[in-house]
């Protein structure tokens, strides 16, 4: 069972830090604005800037974890074998991109009996193409046994941290744009602002994973800090920088509350984790 919930756990982190990567980066090359702005795509997608954007990092918790199961009953398949990666891969890509019982982008049904035009298949296709192939490889690559590093085992407490942060985050930005009355699409239209995230979550892996080796009296309250930093005060100043909507002193006392819930999530297990080391 723990050797399972380790798996789902490894996939689901892969599948979200690919995902968030990929997005960022394809979205800036191939401007997904005008992308979805084509005629016969804006009946097909929604808008870049829609409330669904916002969400979209939380609904990639619950694909990840739904990857992982799925990807449970075939592991043997694939993992720790020489092109176990290449496998992967190539499963996803014809079950899950080009041979899709829906006519989904860049699908052969979509090409066939969709209006979606043909820019727009082959513009979106990289991102989807790309972020599965990392995802294969990070999910299958093989390690050599005598130098094999179980990292999912070692940081799980890293990965629900970072996890718990990117959801902490994505609703703090609701929230805001709640209070302050602006429109959803100023935030998830911003691809700086899922930069920001993205440094966000992987501050808050490396934070939790050295917590334990800090030797300060005052390592709390350096953690503390730490982690009010990356959650309120960097992206007050990406927003001051850029004049966004939500520039205002708001986000630094909206914040304080997901930064004190990653503290205590940090030390909990930083506790427990030390508490089985003992009893072993």
């Amino acid at each position: 069972m723990n050797s399972n919930l380790r798996f789902i756990l490894k996939i689901t982190g892969i599948h979200i830090l690919t995902y968030i990567f990929c997005g960022i980066i394809f979205s800036t090359l191939f401007n997904y604005d005008s992308l979805f702005a084509m005629n016969g795509v804006g009946e097909f997608m929604k808008e870049v800037g829609g409330t669904s954007t916002l969400i979209g990092p939380l609904v990639q918790v619950i694909r990840g974890i739904l990857f992982g199961i799925v990807l449970l009953l075939i592991k043997d398949t694939f993992m720790e074998r020489k092109y176990g990666w290449l496998k992967l891969w190539i499963i996803l890509s014809i079950v899950g991109i080009i041979n899709t019982p829906a006519p989904a982008p860049f699908s052969i049904e979509g090409i066939v009996y969709t209006k979606l035009p043909l820019e727009f298949h082959l513009k979106g296709a990289p991102e989807i193409l790309v972020q599965t192939l990392l995802f294969s490889y990070l999910s299958a690559k093989p390690s050599s046994k005598k130098k094999k590093v179980k990292f999912i085992e070692y940081n799980k407490n890293e990965f629900i941290a970072s996890t718990v942060g990117m959801v902490l985050f994505s609703l703090s930005g609701i929230v805001l744009a709640l209070i302050r009355g602006v429109d959803i699409a100023h935030s998830v239209s911003d691809i700086g602002a899922f930069g920001v995230m993205f440094v966000a979550v992987i501050s808050i892996f490396f934070i939790s994973k050295y917590y334990p080796k800090i030797e300060n009296k005052f390592k709390d309250v350096l953690v503390a800090v730490s982690l009010y930093f990356v959650l309120a005060v960097l992206p007050y100043i990406y927003n001051l920088i850029t004049n966004s909507p939500f520039n205002t002193y708001l986000t630094l006392l909206i914040n304080i509350i997901p930064a004190m819930i990653l503290f205590f999530i940090i030390k909990f297990n930083y506790k427990n984790a030390k508490q089985f080391d003992g009893q072993i």
